[in-house]
């Protein structure tokens, strides 16, 4: 499997072709195709992943070259696939949270007309994703880069029928294009400057020939690629919006594999970040940290909550990277991936017992109808809260005690805010959704069984996910992952010490749910009532801070005259000067034709009309 790894995208890839082409006839038929494939993926990578860990650790990396895709002087590029501890980390996610996602779509979706288009994407997705990650080469990334974000735009407009759907679809699109357009752009400066495209060359010796200032540059652009598929701010706005898709599509694209991309793009160009742009990453993964998280508290919608959530998370992901916690930044996507697709899947089992209701203010008791469900996702927001023993604890919690570490004490403190934070919203949905009393009008009912398992699987590993990181130094999978990166993060004496540090995350986590518990589920709080006195704020946070409103204004608004004007003067003096030729054209053609009227004496009037006509004007000018 080591030199044939490129079979592992080729099997969903093969599927989602058969599917898209010959799934109307197969019917249920599709989805069982779809998963087989990933099930498939899974056990490749399995192996594969048992042969790279029977290797010396010097010698796991792996390239297979299979032909080159083009060459233009002495540049070239390569359709070569890489096998390392980071890759292969992320393979694992991506065919493991895939194919659990795939058969809870299998119940999910089985009542959709567009059944087996619905897997064709799934399968096609994976198959880019799987691309993404294996890529020995920036383009062959970038190849797989805007696949993912071709499908994602396929997906959430699925159910195109749908305005809203239609429209978020294409607002991911859009949003995603500015950040890939700067992206392209930094390879293209990448391809001036070093001259490969190849991983092996650009971040080796190519690295050490590039100058602070133009390493800075390429970085910051790659960063741009990665704040738009990431949705880190500014570009955070797409996925909010992106929840009008199925919710399968959620747990796959929005919370596990394609948001992570960012975070794996730029653990992978790691030698390109220079202080000035692990600054910027710092402050931008930090500021989406808090920012998402101020206003996941305060929308209703159950997976408009989990986005903001998603959001959020990213930007701890982003701040470890900006700290140099590269393996603690990889550690977080992989638990991140286990307990908020638990999470989405929870949601989407919420939506399939109540006919597709999202508003928590119309839910409430459900752990007493939907057991199975409510324990799960139980499970899944005791790790995001980052409550021991579950995996949040051992994944995020880390990366704040490791600003402590490091004495950056600002940036501690307002990522302890966020994760307070964290723990409060993840709590009020908890407590809306499923404690107290039931108050909607459906009558809900628990899940069946291929959407039950899934999340029981991915409640098991979020539970103990944890025990990766346990060792008697840094960590199984930072110890795993940190040969890729090639150094030990620099440890500074903090201003607490590490039981401190722990002592306050686990204190931090229990006062953000108690607080939680206490304002919606004591009954001693009359939350309706409070929420009710607070219009502005509450509006304020549940639209994003108006940055959505902002964009509207400042760009499209403005866009859209510029679009009115060029409209006009297209049609009215572009078009006009060239519909006037023509109709001068016929004009000429008329008073020509009445001229030629095939008569000698009319054309011997008119040379003597001429003629006095000249000897009338000479006359004159003597």
């Amino acid at each position: 499997m080591l030199t044939t790894i490129y079979l592992v995208p080729l099997v969903p890839l093969v599927a989602a072709v058969i599917n898209l082409f010959f799934g109307k006839r197969l019917g249920p038929k599709a989805a069982w195709l779809a998963c087989a494939a990933m099930l498939v993926a899974f056990a490749m990578a399995c192996v594969a992943l048992a042969q790279l860990l029977a290797l010396p650790v010097t010698e796991r990396t792996v390239v297979t070259e299979l032909y080159q895709w083009f060459s233009a002087g002495t540049f070239s590029v390569d359709v070569a696939f890489r096998l390392d501890q980071l890759s292969m980390t992320m393979l694992m996610v991506v065919t493991g949270v895939g194919s659990l996602i795939h058969l809870y779509s299998i119940g999910y979706m089985k009542d959709d007309p567009r059944y087996g288009r619905f897997f064709a994407y799934l399968n096609l997705f994976v198959a880019f994703m799987l691309i993404l990650v294996l890529a020995d080469n920036y383009l062959l990334l970038y190849l797989g880069w805007e696949g993912v974000g071709l499908c994602s735009y396929l997906l959430i407009g699925f159910w195109f029928e749908k305005k809203s759907a239609g429209n978020a679809a294409k607002k991911a699109f859009v949003v995603t294009r500015i950040g890939d357009t700067l992206m392209l752009i930094g390879l293209a400066l990448m391809v001036l400057q070093v001259g490969s495209l190849g991983f092996s060359e650009v971040l080796g010796e190519g690295a050490k020939t590039l100058s602070e200032g133009t390493a800075t540059v390429i970085a910051l652009l790659l960063f741009c690629g990665a704040v738009g598929k990431s949705a880190q701010l500014p570009l955070h706005v797409w996925l909010p919006d992106a929840m009008e898709g199925p919710t399968p599509v959620s747990a796959l694209i929005h919370a596990a594999t394609m948001v992570t991309a960012g975070v794996y793009l730029l653990a992978r160009s790691h030698v390109l970040l220079t202080e000035t742009a692990l600054d910027v990453v710092l402050i931008i993964g930090l500021a989406t940290a808090l920012y998402a998280a101020l206003c996941a508290i305060a929308q209703d919608d159950l997976k408009r909550t989990l986005a903001y959530s998603t959001i959020s998370q990213l930007g701890y992901m982003f701040f470890a990277i900006g700290l140099k916690e590269y393996s603690l930044a990889i550690v977080l996507l992989v638990m991140h991936a286990c307990y908020k697709g638990l999470m989405f899947l929870g949601a989407g089992s919420v939506m399939h017992g109540l006919g597709g209701e999202t508003d928590m203010t119309k839910m409430g008791g459900l752990r007493k109808t939907m057991p199975l469900t409510s324990a799960f996702f139980v499970v899944g927001a005791w790790s995001l809260s980052g409550l021991p023993p579950f995996s949040g604890f051992f994944s995020k919690d880390p990366i704040i005690a490791a600003a402590a570490e490091l004495g950056d004490e600002l940036a501690w403190l307002v990522a302890s805010v966020a994760a307070f934070l964290s723990a409060l919203y993840i709590g009020r949905l908890l407590f809306l959704t499923f404690f107290g009393t039931y108050r909607g009008d459906k009558h809900p009912h628990e899940s069946p069984k291929i959407m039950t398992i899934p999340m029981g699987i991915l409640a098991f590993l979020a539970a103990v996910g944890g025990l990766l990181t346990l060792s008697p130094k840094t960590g199984e999978l930072e110890d795993w992952l940190r040969p890729v990166f090639g150094h030990e993060p620099e440890v500074h004496e903090g201003f607490l010490s590490e039981s401190s540090l722990t002592s306050i995350s686990v204190l931090i986590a229990l006062a953000g749910a108690i607080l939680a518990w206490y304002w919606f589920a004591s009954g001693k709080v009359a939350w309706q009532e409070r929420r009710a006195r607070h219009p502005r704020t509450r509006a304020f946070l549940a639209s994003g801070m108006g940055i959505d409103e902002g964009y509207r204004r400042v760009i499209a608004a403005p866009g859209r005259l510029v679009a009115v004007f060029l409209t006009a003067f297209d049609a009215n003096v572009v078009d006009g000067a060239a519909n006037g030729v023509g109709k001068l054209s016929v004009l000429v053609a008329v008073v020509g034709r009445r001229l030629q009227t095939g008569f000698v004496r009319t054309y011997a009037l008119g040379v003597a009309l001429g003629a006095f006509g000249l000897l009338l004007w000479l006359a004159v000018r003597a």
